[in-house]
């Protein structure tokens, strides 16, 4: 467990998926293209768990953009 602790490779990886992690609920509605991803992004930049689990639900729940044609 000490090598893992002065392993720069470790803590690196680490932080990118926790990085990865944290901007999920972004992600997951750019993918979606849902209405108000501006609010999503903005709710999950606080710094709360709250915020963090508002914007996933948000994510997931809110209805997608209904494809322009034409434009």
């Amino acid at each position: 467990m000490n090598v893992l602790a002065h392993s720069f490779i470790f803590w690196t990886a680490l932080i990118f998926a926790l990085l990865g992690l944290y901007i999920l609920p972004t992600v997951i509605a750019a993918i979606r293209r849902v209405e108000g991803l501006g609010w999503i992004i903005v709710i999950n930049l606080l710094p709360s768990g709250v915020g963090w689990l508002a914007a996933l639900i948000a994510a997931i729940a809110l209805p997608r953009k209904e494809p322009t044609f034409g434009r």
